[in-house]
């Protein structure tokens, strides 16, 4: 590396006054950068693959990425030593890539203030953290996310410049030396905002106070456009939770409507329904009536039947008795005509007269008992006419 002092101071604006109070030799500064130099290759193949691991948190938007320059490297060794920080009191070529944890710088860079959660966690999951994430502020800022910073174990500090960040060193060993890497992240605006301020302040108006009043109100600038951001973001979030409620409550509405409308049409199903059974229970009811009158009918006609049949079996039987009677008298005729030659009951009460000289009935009957045994005309009668058979009382007979 064809390196002078005198160009070195120059065109890192490093007064001689700095640099000897930085008390180290100008020839193991360039044995640093030289290392560094050579190793720039190997370097810039682990930051790809840092940013191609990073670039997948759902949250990132866009990842940078550099080596740093070994010019810029042995300026910071410089500028540290400068300010007396202690570990850069004893740097060298053997130690310097575990003193300088940047030689790797990774920019994460997203929309939203509150996604810088999710992406700490997206690194703590794949590498070590070395150092405790230092969360840096303008002086002023504070609220949920200034707080946010503080309970995940963020160390906060305010940044002199207004410069706002979020830091973490992490470490890999893609070879036998461990490599520390620097991971920054910020938001889009916040990275806008600070690459104009380093393009406007170096090297000519780092001290200028007009420079640095107006850098300042951009600074305010770019910390509203991340609140309104933040605020639009929630205003949507809100919006569509709002539009899934309103979805939820048309959904339910439908919902009760279709039931509403089934019942609708099942009550309109059923009143039909009921209007059939309606009409099969007036049919039946009729039908039971006509049953119940066809009964009524048939009860009377048995009734008037079975009458009737024993009103004919009843005359059946008084014209058998009849014919018998008949029958009777007229064996009692022809035993008048054999017995008395015909005499008819005149002529019994003259023969009475005749044969019994005028004796009375009383006498005529103590007569009778005497002839006849007692028998009365009546049993003689009783005798000679038979009675009716079964089957000519129950109308059996077969005669007209």
């Amino acid at each position: 590396m064809d390196l002078s002092l005198e160009f070195f101071l120059e065109n890192n604006r490093i007064t001689r006054e700095d640099w000897e109070k930085a008390a180290i030799e100008f020839d193991e500064l360039k044995a640093i950068a030289l290392d560094h130099a050579a190793k720039v290759t190997s370097l810039d193949d682990t930051a790809s693959y840092l940013a191609k691991i990073l670039q997948k948190c759902p949250q990132v938007h866009s990842v940078r990425w550099r080596v740093k320059d070994p010019v810029h490297l042995i300026e910071k060794i410089v500028r540290k030593r400068v300010l007396g920080s202690e570990k850069y009191l004893t740097i060298n070529t053997k130690n310097y890539t575990e003193i300088i944890t940047d030689l790797i710088g990774v920019r994460v860079l997203h929309l939203f203030k509150y996604e810088w959660v999710n992406i700490q966690e997206h690194i703590l999951a794949h590498w070590k953290n070395e150092e405790a994430p230092v969360a840096y502020i303008r002086s002023g800022d504070e609220g949920e996310i200034v707080e946010s910073y503080k309970a995940n174990s963020c160390e906060v500090k305010n940044h002199p410049a207004g410069y706002r960040s979020i830091h973490y060193v992490i470490s890999t060993q893609p070879t036998l030396n461990k490599v520390f890497s620097e991971i920054q992240v910020r938001t889009i605006f916040e990275e806008g905002w600070s690459e104009i301020d380093h393009k406007i302040r170096y090297p000519n108006f780092s001290n200028n106070e007009l420079i640095s009043y107006f850098l300042t109100i951009f600074n305010c600038m770019a910390g509203s456009a991340d609140e309104m951001g933040s605020f639009v973001r929630n205003l949507t979030s809100e919006i569509n939770i709002q539009e899934l409620k309103i979805d939820e409550i048309n959904r339910a509405q439908e919902l009760h409507l279709s039931k509403i409308e089934e019942l609708a049409s099942e009550l309109s199903n059923e009143k039909n329904k009921s209007k059939n059974k309606d009409s099969k229970v007036n049919k039946l009811s009729s039908e039971i009536q006509k049953l119940r009158a066809n009964s009524q009918t048939r009860i009377y006609n048995e009734s008037n039947l079975s009458a009737t049949e024993r009103l004919i079996a009843k005359a059946t039987a008084i014209r058998a008795y009849s014919q018998n009677i008949n029958s009777a008298a007229e064996k009692i005729a022809s035993m008048n005509a054999n017995i008395l030659g015909g005499n008819s009951a005149a002529k019994i009460a003259a023969m009475n007269a005749n044969i019994l000289g005028g004796n009375s009935a009383a006498k005529l009957a103590a007569m009778n008992a005497n002839i006849l045994a007692g028998n009365s005309a009546a049993k003689i009668a009783e005798k000679v006419i038979s009675k009716p058979s079964a089957d000519e009382e129950t109308g059996s007979d077969t005669e007209n």
